[in-house]
């Protein structure tokens, strides 16, 4: 689940469009911030959640149906990709709102990435899922909150990575910058239909073994 929140393709292409900005340091941290307080904020509901876990550790039918219906999500989000794809021949727009990324304040790169976490369905279910995993996992309370942390942050990982080389490296980078977000904006279909239909089938198949 943390793989198909750091390989989500969006929110990568916003973090590269945000490091070719007048204010690329303050703004690709800030948008990291509420990207991470996004899906901490999604675990810290689902553990809110009763019925995940057995006394002795074991998952529920809850937890089998949320399996299910996670992975069924995220086949219907592959299939419906699969249908938006670009054909051959199709001009590749940018879209919409990467086109105001320049013009962001700290606060909207801050709102920005939480959104991209919090309120997008595909990365809620990966978000949830990681979450409700860990919760039936650990049963020490404290042990839940670090996992949920460390969780977060593999699912940030793609984000920090063009931070640590624009910090390193500056605006030098921007060359291969502009590569990257041209690649997968035009291939963010593919990869979309990939992501996802690979970790919903691992989904059904994890949550029909429960009911087994």
């Amino acid at each position: 689940m943390a793989l198909g929140l750091a390989l989500s393709p969006f929110p990568l292409i916003a973090m590269i469009i945000i490091l070719m900005t007048p204010k690329a340091k303050i703004n690709s941290l800030a948008f990291l911030l509420g990207w991470m307080t996004g899906i901490y904020f999604v675990g810290l509901f689902i553990f809110l959640m009763p019925g995940l876990e057995t006394e002795q550790g074991n998952p529920t039918t809850f937890f089998g149906i949320i399996k299910l219906l996670a992975g069924l999500s995220l086949i219907i989000f592959a299939y419906r990709s699969w249908g938006k794809r670009p054909k051959t021949g199709d001009e590749i727009k940018t879209p919409r709102l990467f086109l105001t990324l320049d013009k962001f304040s700290i606060w909207q790169s801050l709102l920005t990435g939480f959104l991209f976490s919090a309120a997008n369905v595909k990365n809620i279910t990966f978000s949830a899922t990681g979450a409700a995993r860990i919760d039936y996992s650990l049963l020490n309370g404290n042990g839940m909150y670090t996992a949920l942390f460390i969780f977060t942050l593999m699912g940030s990982l793609t984000l920090v990575f063009p931070i640590g080389i624009y910090l390193l490296i500056g605006d030098k980078i921007e060359p291969t910058f502009i590569q990257w977000k041209t690649w997968l904006i035009k291939n963010n279909a593919i990869l979309l239909i990939l992501l996802l239909g690979t970790i919903g089938l691992i989904l059904l198949k994890s949550g029909i073994e429960i009911f087994i």
